[in-house]
């Protein structure tokens, strides 16, 4: 199978994984918007920034190393499992251990147990994590996908029921549970092969990831702290009912950019390292990926825009309608945040971590305080924050990452994340001229899908046929 074949029978199944992941995601918070109350999202928000922290460490950035490096033995596969494994024990009692100071930053006694049960997902996650970055290290995606969708369909099933049963908050944390507990035992029977880890560990088997890892890993917690800012200073500035209007558009507006860029961007970092030495290819698989991100969202993100106050009344109900603004902003900011997504697979395919910590670290300077200032104007100030700097970084970052590394032109960069949303917009607008037309939340989303589908494709096809024909390809269709 040649690589470009490989590449799109790899994109099929994480297309497919994304979607199964996603549409269940939306079908839980619309039934958990109507049983949990806005509060109840906005403390499992602030557990789950506390999660995503400690993760990062979890890995260390070594499942990255292991994905980048192509001569990796026997014995150091088994020694960096351990290796995980001992990570994850170690921040499951971390995690435990701090709760009382979360409590006491949060003022909400009720974290305590939300960080007790959350913690234990660290060490389970851990124990299947090797599994899992073998089979995507070959682009073997189809066996990862089918248990990571049967993984997510048992852990959306045991938070409704929990939700249903009167558990409240807690329903939340006991889904992520059983989530992670059926996602690692899967990946032990249907992913490893029969592989099984030698027992032992040796310090020199992880030292030559530790370098690449290393940097990976303060570069994502770094990442991960600008990326969370806006819940850490929204928990402390706002009441949980606020954040909690706050956290739901945002989770919404990051599921459609999780809908759509792992899909392209987790096939093209091990796509990126293969070709690392060929400047030119690697170029194209970047530009390439960006184009097909951004296309793919921009019609979704401008769709929530145009139609946020319809969306909120269907998926959340009558108790979120606060949200509605909300929504509307970081739709634009969700956009603008997925073009700068797969400049993450450029850094890592050509082992770069140490620029993309470099860049992260200047950003620490600069996002805190901004966002400080923000949500001294509440939700919407937050909101409009992360927008305008969204824009204003555009071009910084393409000088100092993107044409840093494979000499992509400012016109080419912004032609493939720009140019999709002047298209999505040509298309979309009036598509929603037309919806206001009728009467009803439902009907309305229904004829603005139904106008604006086949005027994005028809507009697409003559100003980004290749886009199009990227799509027919991954459908396995000749072009």
């Amino acid at each position: 199978m040649t690589l470009k074949r490989q590449a799109f029978t790899a994109v099929r199944w994480t297309s497919f994984a994304a979607v199964m992941q996603s549409l269940m995601q939306l079908v839980q918070m619309a039934v958990l918007a109507r049983l949990l109350s806005p509060e109840d999202f906005g403390l499992m928000a602030l557990v789950s920034v506390a999660i995503v922290f400690c993760s990062l460490f979890s890995d260390m950035g070594l499942s990255s190393a292991f994905i980048q490096r192509q001569d990796v033995t026997p014995q150091q596969r088994s020694s960096l499992f351990w290796l995980n494994i001992a990570m994850g024990t170690a921040l499951t009692i971390l995690m435990i251990a701090i709760s009382p100071l979360a409590a006491w930053y949060f003022d909400d006694d009720r974290l305590l147990p939300l960080f007790a049960l959350t913690a234990t997902t660290l060490i389970i996650n851990a124990a299947g994590q090797q599994v899992r970055i073998a089979a995507e290290k070959t682009l073997h995606f189809r066996p990862v996908v089918l248990v990571d969708t049967c993984s997510t369909l048992l852990g959306f099933a045991a938070t409704v029921l929990a939700a249903l049963a009167g558990w409240g908050v807690y329903s939340l944390a006991f889904g992520s549970v059983l989530g992670a507990i059926s996602g690692t035992l899967l990946a032990w029977l249907f992913i490893a092969n029969s592989w099984r880890p030698r027992f032992g560990f040796k310090a020199d088997d992880v030292r030559p990831f530790i370098g690449f890892g290393g940097s990976l890993v303060a570069n994502n917690i770094v990442n991960q702290f600008n990326a969370s800012v806006d819940l850490l200073i929204g928990g402390r500035m706002l009441a949980a009912s606020q954040l909690g209007l706050y956290s739901v558009p945002r989770n919404l507006v990051l599921q459609l950019q999780f809908l759509v860029n792992p899909v392209i961007t987790r096939v093209a970092f091990p796509l990126i390292s293969q070709v690392q030495t060929d400047l030119p290819r690697v170029k194209a698989i970047y530009l390439q990926t960006l184009n097909m991100t951004a296309s793919t969202n921009a019609p979704l993100y401008l769709g929530a825009f145009f139609f946020a106050q319809e969306i909120v009344d269907l998926l959340l109900g009558s108790n979120w309608t606060g949200s509605v603004d909300v929504l509307r902003i970081l739709a634009i900011w969700g956009y603008m945040r997925s073009t700068g997504n797969p400049v993450g697979s450029l850094l890592l395919g050509m082992g770069r971590a140490d620029l993309a910590l470099k860049w992260n670290g200047a950003m620490l300077f600069v996002i805190p305080p901004l966002l400080w200032i923000g949500s001294r104007h509440g939700t919407q100030g937050i909101a409009w924050t992360l927008l305008v700097f969204s824009f204003v970084m555009f071009v910084p970052g393409w000088y100092f990452l993107v044409h840093r590394l494979c000499q992509a032109g400012l016109l080419e960069y912004a032609r493939a994340a720009l140019a999709p949303l002047a298209i999505a917009l040509s298309a979309i607008l009036p598509a929603y001229l037309g919806a206001t037309w009728f009467e009803g939340d439902f009907v309305r989303l229904t004829v603005g899908i139904a106008l604006a589908a086949p005027l994005y494709l028809a507009i697409s096809f003559l100003a980004n046929r290749q886009w199009v024909r990227a799509m027919l390809e991954l459908a396995g269709k000749k072009t």
